[in-house]
């Protein structure tokens, strides 16, 4: 089976690069806090809501002519150089991963043509990241969340100040024509990428998509698009 992996937009197979095999994939697991009461039998966990990096190692090789393996591998290095991109299997093509870093090991000739390399990606959390969850959605479309808790982006459009509220918390934003609250990065900004932090009053996570269902409202005039950021174990 030839396996294809997209990183940075780009896929290995362009490259003539492919894996090897599927890699092992490590269980998510959630960060959190073990405690001990005195006087209590058996231990609390107190979970802080988000999950632990993994580290997926995928073995790759290419073939190439031998005064072309130079060439090759440097565009290799520098296809994997790029920090904080989605990593995406041909296995599972719906899902991705947020990858903060690569790390690279030595390439290796087994033949004249043909070279080996293994690949180390460490997620920023573990979780598979849905691609239909990157588009932008009406309000009714998302309010029911089958999965993990997620951090969306709300894109708001129309004048003045308005009030966003998500299951019962509220953030108040002067919107000014557009402005856009990314809850993942805790970021505000406008359509030309102006920060506009100030633009905005109330704490991003309290505008996390909780499993479930969830209430959203805005207040009346204002056009309200969400990209949910949909993820997964």
């Amino acid at each position: 089976m030839i396996l294809d992996v997209e990183y940075n937009n780009m896929l290995g197979s362009a490259m003539g690069v492919y894996a090897k095999e599927l890699p092992n994939i490590p269980t998510a697991k959630r960060r959190e806090k073990e405690v001990t009461i005195p006087g209590r039998d058996g231990t609390i966990f107190t979970s802080y809501g988000d999950y632990e990096s993994i580290e997926l190692t995928i073995d790759f090789n290419f073939i190439c002519d031998e005064e072309e393996w130079d060439k090759r591998w440097g565009v290799v290095k520098k296809w994997l150089s790029a920090r904080y991109r989605r990593l995406r299997l041909s296995t599972d093509p719906e899902h991705f991963y947020k990858v903060s870093k690569v790390e690279l090991e030595d390439a290796e000739h087994t033949t004249a043509r043909i070279c080996n390399f293994k690949a180390k990606f460490t997620t920023i959390d573990g979780l598979r990241y849905l691609l239909e969850g990157q588009n932008e959605h009406a309000a009714e479309d998302v309010r029911y969340n089958p999965y993990e808790v997620a951090h969306p982006i709300y894109v708001i459009s129309g004048e003045g100040k308005c009030v966003l509220t998500v299951n019962g918390k509220t953030m108040t934003a002067d919107v000014g024509q557009n402005i856009t609250i990314d809850t993942d990065r805790e970021l505000a900004y406008r359509k030309d990428k102006t920060l506009s932090n100030t633009a905005v009053s109330g704490k991003y996570d309290d505008l996390y998509l909780q499993e479930g269902e969830n209430e959203i409202t805005i207040t009346e005039g204002f056009n309200l698009k969400i990209i949910p950021n949909w993820r997964c174990l």
